[in-house]
C-alpha cells in the first residue's frame, strides 16, 4: 500500500507523520516564541539587569537592547523537533502610533533538507533607568583610594604614572568615580574595594620594589556593621 500525505495526497515521497515535509513546513508551527520580551538597561552604560543583578554590556557587535532580545530569545524559544538547522536574526525594530514598541525576527533552517522561514512580531517592553555604578558614578561615591606616589623626594614621573595606568582593564576604568591629580602623585576613586585590590596586586605581581601600606579612613556604622574607605598607598 502507498504511503500518501493526507493533505495535499501526493504518494511515494518523505513524510514526517501523516505529511509530507512540504505540508508539514506549510502547517505546524515550526518556531515557538514569547509574545512579549521584557527588559531592563542602563541608559548611560548600557548595563543590563540580568538573572537578579547588573551585568556590563560587552559585545560591541549588537545594541544593549538586542542583548536583551537574544538573551531572552535564548532562554524561552521553542523549536520543532525535526529542524536540523537553525538560525535567527532581528530584521526591524519600531514602534506603532502610540509608542509601543516592535521587532521583527526572522528564523531561517532546515527539515529534512528543506529549508523554511519564518517572521515573527514580538512585543519589546525595555526599560531604560540608570544602575547602581553610573548613580555612584555622578555622585563620585567610592569605597577606595590608591594614592600613587613616587618613594623619593618629589613628584611623581609621568612614566610611572603610565606604567601603574597600563594595569587598569576595562572593568576598573568603568569603576572609576573620580581621578585628582596634585604635587606629589594621583588619587584613583574606586567604587569597589575590590577591584582596586586587584588592581594593586596585578601591579605589585608584575613590578618590583613597590612599597604598599593599606590603611581606613571615615569609619561609619551602618545597620549595626562598620564601614570605612580603604586607602592604598602605593608607592614607586
Amino acid at each position: 500500500m502507498a504511503r500518501f500525505c493526507v493533505k495535499c495526497g501526493r504518494e511515494n515521497v518523505e513524510l514526517i507523520g501523516p505529511l509530507c515535509i512540504d505540508c508539514y513546513l506549510e502547517t505546524k508551527e515550526l518556531v515557538d516564541t514569547p509574545r512579549e520580551i521584557k527588559g531592563k538597561i542602563c541608559k548611560i552604560c548600557g548595563s543590563e539587569w540580568a538573572e537578579g543583578r547588573w551585568i556590563k554590556h560587552r559585545d560591541l557587535t549588537v545594541s544593549p537592547v538586542e542583548s536583551v532580545i537574544y538573551r531572552e530569545m535564548s532562554k524561552r524559544i521553542k523549536l520543532d523537533p525535526n529542524i536540523e538547522e537553525f538560525n535567527y536574526s532581528i530584521t526591524n525594530q519600531y514602534s506603532d502610533p502610540n509608542g509601543h514598541s516592535f521587532i521583527d525576527i526572522e528564523f531561517k533552517g532546515r527539515i529534512k533538507g528543506k529549508e523554511f522561514r519564518v517572521i515573527k512580531t514580538i512585543s519589546l517592553k525595555v526599560d531604560k533607568v540608570v544602575c547602581p555604578d553610573c548613580i555612584k558614578k555622578k555622585s563620585k561615591y567610592y569605597e577606595a583610594i590608591i594614592q600613587l606616589r613616587s618613594k623619593t623626594e618629589g613628584s611623581l614621573s609621568p612614566e610611572k604614572k603610565n606604567v601603574f595606568e597600563s594595569f587598569f582593564d576595562r572593568e576598573a576604568i568603568e569603576n572609576l568615580s573620580d581621578i585628582a591629580e596634585g604635587k606629589e602623585g594621583v588619587d584613583y576613586y574606586f567604587i569597589k574595594k575590590s577591584v582596586a585590590r586587584r588592581i594593586v596586586s596585578a601591579f605589585t605581581s608584575s613590578v618590583k620594589d613597590v612599597k604598599v601600606i593599606e590603611t581606613y579612613q571615615d569609619e561609619t556604622i551602618r545597620n549595626g556593621k562598620k564601614f570605612a574607605k580603604l586607602v592604598i598607598s602605593v608607592r614607586i
